[in-house]
């Protein structure tokens, strides 16, 4: 496959994700007002039948509609509430106490504290303005009947909406994943067949064989170890710890063959980390940067660190930019924050000073090895 070819593919792909990514999610406040009516009107033909049988005896069939038309609003009321709790994500704040909805059993108080609390309002409050038909006790029953009825069904539908939502939100998230790595793979294949990276490396073959054979015997190992590397991850969306860290040693072994003791490369990984898993190439990127975009002189070292610390990767770089600054597409950090935001659902992590740049991978567990 070559560079075109694979370009053209990945904006063809990057157009289709576009266009299904503007698909809109089914819009909240129209399911909160047209769910509340359908249910009210479930629940109140019940009651206009009643009234119709009403209109054939002695009863006030006016006291009545207005007795029906006050519990119909109560329906309303109902279900436009406890749909509001039962499809918020964030917090609810009531005086002191939070809830969080996101929570079963939060959820779960709320909804019965709500309900209880309600109903007992409302009931109290109808029975001041109208007599019901049987005794109050029958009445108690048939309104908590009807309204607990109704909560069981708002939240059904809650629940239903917000499965679908979240399967939709998934699917954008892959989407998303797929893109991101379409471009990541463009991107190494571009490093692979880049122009200047290849002469650069062929001039420091020349110049190693002229200088030191048997250094540049092992440049050309370790150029072999890192374009083997890059194929063999452009497939995968995770890779060890102790996979990037022995690819990143081999990769900085290359450029000290270009650039000698003016690059000085560190390793402080705590070995409890090193199953776990990071976007592979990961390490590469911020190294590639730091080379790319900073000074690197015999009175300007470049010293790059990478450790663990609270249980992330850590990358940092002293700075001393070039003047003239480097073309950038600024993909690669991009990518790469993507990709660590969807795998492990936690931010790439950037920091400037005035005197490093540091950037954070999270790391995540991997579920085949036991801790």
């Amino acid at each position: 496959m070559n560079s075109f070819y694979f370009r053209n593919h990945f904006l063809v792909d990057r157009k289709k994700m576009k266009y299904k990514n503007e698909m809109k999610i089914p819009s909240k406040r129209k399911l909160i007002l047209f769910s509340s009516l359908a249910i009210t009107v479930l629940f109140t033909l019940p009651r206009m039948i009643v009234l119709l049988q009403l209109g054939q005896i002695d009863y006030d069939v006016n006291y009545q509609l207005m007795d029906y038309t006050f519990r119909a609003v109560y329906s309303f009321l109902f279900a436009v509430v406890f749909f509001i709790i039962n499809l918020e994500q964030k917090k609810i704040r009531i005086g002191f106490i939070a809830f969080n909805p996101g929570n079963l059993y939060h959820r779960i108080f709320l909804n019965v504290f709500l309900f209880v609390l309600i109903d007992f309002i409302l009931i109290r409050f109808h029975l001041i303005f109208f007599e019901p038909l049987t005794s109050v006790r029958i009445f108690r029953f048939i309104f908590n009947l009807f309204s607990i009825s109704e909560v069981l069904l708002v939240v059904l539908i809650s629940q239903v909406y917000n499965l679908v939502v979240n399967n939709y939100r998934m699917k954008i998230a892959n989407e998303s994943l797929l893109k991101t790595n379409a471009e990541a793979r463009y991107e190494a294949l571009k490093n692979q067949v880049n122009p200047h990276f290849l002469f650069n490396s062929f001039n420091t073959i020349n110049s190693l064989i002229v200088s030191d054979q048997s250094k540049a015997i092992d440049y050309v190992n370790n150029m072999s170890d890192v374009f083997r590397y890059v194929l063999e991850t452009s497939q995968k969306d995770r890779a060890t710890v102790e996979e990037e860290v022995k690819f990143i040693e081999v990769y900085v072994q290359m450029l000290k063959g270009r650039y000698g003791d003016k690059l000085h490369f560190s390793i402080d990984v705590n070995p409890q980390y090193l199953a776990y898993l990071i976007p592979p190439m990961a390490v590469q990127v911020l190294v590639e940067n730091a080379v790319k975009h900073n000074v690197i002189s015999q009175n300007k070292h470049l010293e790059i660190h990478v450790y663990t610390e609270n249980g992330n990767l850590v990358v940092s770089n002293n700075l001393q930019e070039k003047k003239v600054k480097e073309p950038s597409t600024g993909l690669g950090l991009y990518n790469l924050s993507q990709r660590c935001n969807y795998l492990s659902r936690k931010e790439l992590e950037i920091r400037r000073t005035d005197k490093n740049f540091i950037v954070t991978i999270p790391l995540i567990q991997n579920e085949n090895i036991n801790y």
